[in-house]
């Protein structure tokens, strides 16, 4: 009995990749490319949003700075009405409200955006009154 030897061919090599790897890796990218849009969208809505915020608290400082610089007799002679103030494209109204004490002045400003973007935002600060003597001396 002679052994006979069969002769195994070799495999074809593979080339190039079928229609199934090319689905799937479409749907990986789809699934990757959505998920980077809905993030940067996220992003650049922030972005939008934390400008408009920096801008409004620009515009509260400015008008604290500039109520701050008003001398104490000026400051409780001004008017309280309501005022519309335009800064970088974005209108706020703005409303002072004092409350005067023998010694002191208690401002507060209100600025309210006209788009309800962001919320409205207020700032208070006292005004001492420096030639009536000390707002410190409650019995001097």
């Amino acid at each position: 009995m002679t052994a006979r030897r069969i002769r195994l061919r070799p495999r074809a090599t593979r080339s190039g990749m079928s229609l199934i790897e090319i689905m799937i890796a479409m749907v990986m990218l789809g699934i990757v490319l959505v998920t980077i849009a809905k993030l940067s969208l996220s992003v650049a809505y922030a972005g939008r949003t934390n400008d408009l915020v920096s801008t409004r608290t620009a515009v509260l400082q400015q008008q604290a700075a500039r109520l701050g610089a008003v001398p104490y007799a000026t400051l409780q002679a001004m008017s309280t009405s309501a005022d519309t103030i335009t800064v970088g494209g974005t209108a706020y109204a703005r409303a002072i409200t004092l409350t005067t004490a023998p010694t002191y002045t208690t401002v507060k400003i209100v600025l309210t955006p006209t788009s309800n973007i962001i919320a409205r935002d207020s700032l208070s600060f006292t005004r001492a009154n420096a030639s009536g003597g000390s707002p410190l001396c409650t019995g001097c």
